[in-house]
């Protein structure tokens, strides 16, 4: 069966200003059996749905399981509100489980790349810059449209975080890409 608004909007209620999703009282044509029909009711209907996935380099997406498959529950958020499911979903404030609708926005690969969080393992403190211990300076590289472009050496840290930004802002990166880290990787943050 294929997943539609229609069915969604009849599993599951989502809240446009939190992104939460929550399981609604179903039908018993949705189950196989009296028991299961019973067992779903006592202990999901009316809750959250959804489980937090963590992939090992620490990104983190809500999946909930409808009619056998996990979705992404920001891509339900496209179904759920009527809109043809997009080749990616942004999340505007790169936090992935911020599923508030204003915070989703369709997207090509190409497009999130441009709008993605500082990695967890950044040493330099700037997006695309790195130390370059066998000559001694910083080496500024940023990847556009899956390529890797050379923007040079550098004695001065503040002078290749300038490039990269610079090259960024030609270039459609979005204002904040790079800038922090996800809200869910931040060890800092309570």
């Amino acid at each position: 069966m294929e997943l539609t608004t229609e069915i969604v909007r009849e599993l599951l209620d989502y809240d446009q200003e939190t992104g939460i999703f929550v399981w609604k009282v179903r039908e018993r044509k949705w189950f196989k059996s009296e028991q299961g029909f019973k067992l779903f009711h006592t202990r999901y209907a009316g809750t959250t749905a959804g489980t937090m996935w963590t992939s090992e380099t620490g990104y983190q997406k809500l999946q909930i399981r409808v009619l056998g498959k996990s979705w992404r529950s920001h891509r339900l958020a496209f179904l759920w509100m009527d809109k043809a499911l997009p080749e990616q979903v942004d999340h505007l404030n790169r936090d992935s489980t911020d599923n508030r609708w204003e915070n989703l926005a369709a997207s090509s690969a190409k497009e999130n790349m441009k709008n993605k969080s500082m990695f967890s393992n950044n040493t330099s403190g700037v997006t695309g810059v790195s130390w370059c211990k066998a000559i001694g300076k910083w080496r500024a590289l940023v990847r556009l449209d899956g390529t890797l472009k050379y923007l040079g050496y550098f004695e001065d840290l503040h002078r290749a975080k300038e490039v990269v930004e610079a090259f960024r802002e030609a270039n459609g990166f979005s204002a904040g890409h790079g800038k922090e880290l996800a809200v869910y990787l931040d060890n800092t943050s309570s």
